[in-house]
């Protein structure tokens, strides 16, 4: 369902109300990018299962593509996701870090257990996170680092440098 702004009747049903969502959603992926997914071998459930950690764990937009290319690099060469956001989605927390006893949570949705995308999405993710992920941007980044002070992302090739 695609988080926006919608105008819906006191009297509107939940039923409606969900197709209002998916309908947008529909509208505002297009054909362009749906062709785009098939031709990178991936699904719609994939990239918005991507798009939403992408969601989490960036704050600002100019550096979403860009944290995709790095999550989707990681998948490539078999190295855990390690992000915190799924781990706080299966904890339930808020917090922006996950702990180390938030670590050992037995979830699928815990990245730093196991590989690879989590079962679905941990968010409902906006166009740009969308974009990002159907679009990442290369670069020889393995790591990152979001400040919570200033929203800055910090990149890092190796773990040593992060």
């Amino acid at each position: 369902m695609f988080p926006d702004t919608y105008r819906v009747f006191s009297d509107a049903s939940v039923d409606e109300v969900v197709k209002k969502m998916f309908d947008n959603f529909d509208v505002k992926l297009t054909e362009d990018m749906r062709n785009d997914i098939e031709e990178q071998e991936k699904s719609i459930h994939e990239i918005v299962t991507l798009a939403s950690i992408i969601e989490k764990e960036v704050m600002g937009e100019k550096d979403m593509a860009l944290v995709s290319g790095i999550l989707q690099k990681r998948m490539e060469i078999g190295m855990k996701l390690e992000v915190d956001s799924s781990v706080n989605y299966a904890t339930g927390k808020s917090d922006p870090a996950a702990s180390y006893v938030d670590l050992q949570v037995d979830s699928p949705y815990n990245t730093y257990k196991h590989y690879g995308l989590p079962p679905g999405p941990i968010s409902n993710p906006g166009l740009q996170a969308i974009k990002a992920a159907i679009y990442p941007e290369e670069s020889d980044y393995l790591f990152y680092l979001n400040r919570q002070d200033t929203g800055e992302t910090i990149f890092s090739k190796d773990f040593n440098e992060h």
